[in-house]
Formats: C-alpha cells, structure tokens, sequence
C-alpha cells in the first residue's frame, strides 16, 4: 500500500518514447468507486496545458518514478468528459471530518493508502486533530467501513470504531478508563470464580482423604495366665495368739 502523498511530485516516464513527460501535481478520487480514477500532470512538465493520464493507463506506481506505455495516454480533460466531472468535482480525503452513521466524530483524515496495481483506496489514517471524541492520536480504518466519500464529511458505518487499529495512545481517554475499567471488572471476576472453585477442590480433597483413612482397631487385652506363668498366691490368714 502507498501513501498517496507518496504519489506526489513523482517523475512520469513514457516507456514506448522513454522520455519523462511531466510529474504528479494531483489525484483524481473517484467517490463511487472509492478510487483513483486519474492523475493530473504538472503543467510545467512536457506540456503547456493540463493533462489527465486515466490510472487504468498506468503501467506501475514505483519509489521514483510512474510508468506509462506511451505518451498518446496524456490527454486534454476536455476530451475525456466523464473524468472531466471528477476533475470539477476537486474532492479531497486528507483535511475531512469522518463520522460514523450514529453520528460519532471519529476525527479527520490526514492521510489515505491506494494499491498501487488497482488503484483502489484501502485505508484511511485518522487524527483527532482539534476535534474532541474518540481519538486523541492516531488510527486508521479499512476503506471497507467507508460507505461515503463527501466534501464536508466521511460517512462510515455504524459501529466501524470498534475496528479502527489505535495505538495505545491514539484513544482519547475517557475511551482508555473505560477499557481500564471493563478490564479490571473482569479480572476481579475472574480472581472471584479461581478462589471459589479452589475452595471447592480443597474441599473434595479433604472429604476424600478422611474417606479413605482406614479405621483404628483396638483389640482386648487377653490377661488369662499361661501355663508357665504360676498364679499369684493366695494370702495366709494368721490366726490371733493366746
């Protein structure tokens, strides 16, 4: 993916004449499709006027320079009508406020990526900038949440800020205490269940060890004499004298 500042003042080289005919002085967006639809040529490169270079003729988009086959695809936007609308219509990503459609501000535009081999928009970064909600950095949101590409706004849909890619410090944050929140309220929870099943395991344990504990036996003395043994004699009983 390629920055579309990245596109700006690039050299453009026709192949077929090997000559550098001009550079990118701008993007033509095209809000429908949500693509580019042409690049305008520097006019004070090889030509005098204005010229537009369809993108569906760009051969390759590189580090330094833009490809083309041949220099004929330079056109007059005259010439090309349903360009030349898209070329009037001046509309322009970087700078615009992006909402959601329960009308969430989710800050502006500072930047968006194109595939270089189809043109096509696939992300926009988004800075808070001076706005106060959701962000108080940086993020970017995949051009497939975008339903609209207006003006004054960027329209994406509902819900689409839980998919944004934020850095820690890109969220605004009342958003950030509220993840600390939710996080900590969990983690107590969770604590709350360990404890409890803990006790409950101990518990069985101990139920088990007294369970399996054999039982103590006592047994009778037996004091009956043996045959080696002699009973104990009796005692004489004197007789008193006189």
């Amino acid at each position: 993916m390629k920055p579309s500042r990245k596109f700006l003042s690039l050299p453009i080289i026709s192949l077929q004449e090997g000559q550098q005919i001009g550079f990118v002085k701008s993007l033509v967006v095209d809000a429908g499709t949500k693509s580019l639809a042409a690049i305008i040529v520097d006019p004070k490169g090889f030509f005098k006027d204005q010229r537009i270079i369809p993108y569906a003729k760009v051969i390759s988009v590189g580090d330094d320079a833009i490809t083309i086959d041949k220099e004929t695809h330079v056109e007059k936007t005259a010439n090309l009508p349903e360009l030349l609308e898209l070329v009037k219509e001046k509309l322009s990503i970087i700078g615009t406020k992006i909402i959601t459609e329960s009308g969430k501000t989710l800050g502006t535009a500072d930047e968006f990526y194109i595939d270089p081999d189809s043109g096509k928009i696939t992300q926009i970064e988004i800075s808070s900038g001076k706005l106060n909600g959701f962000l108080s950095g940086k993020a970017w949101m995949s051009a497939d949440y975008v339903t609209t590409l207006g003006h004054d706004v960027i329209v994406t849909q509902r819900g689409s800020e839980n998919y944004l890619s934020v850095a820690d410090k890109g969220l605004s944050e009342s958003f950030k205490n509220l993840l600390h929140s939710t996080s900590h309220r969990a983690s107590e929870t969770t604590h709350a269940f360990g404890n409890y099943f803990k006790k409950q395991k101990n518990g069985n344990d101990n139920l088990e060890t007294q369970e399996e504990k054999p039982p103590v036996i006592v047994t009778e003395l037996d004091i009956t004499p043996t045959e080696d043994q002699d009973p104990p004699e009796n005692p004489q009983t004197k007789e008193p004298l006189g």
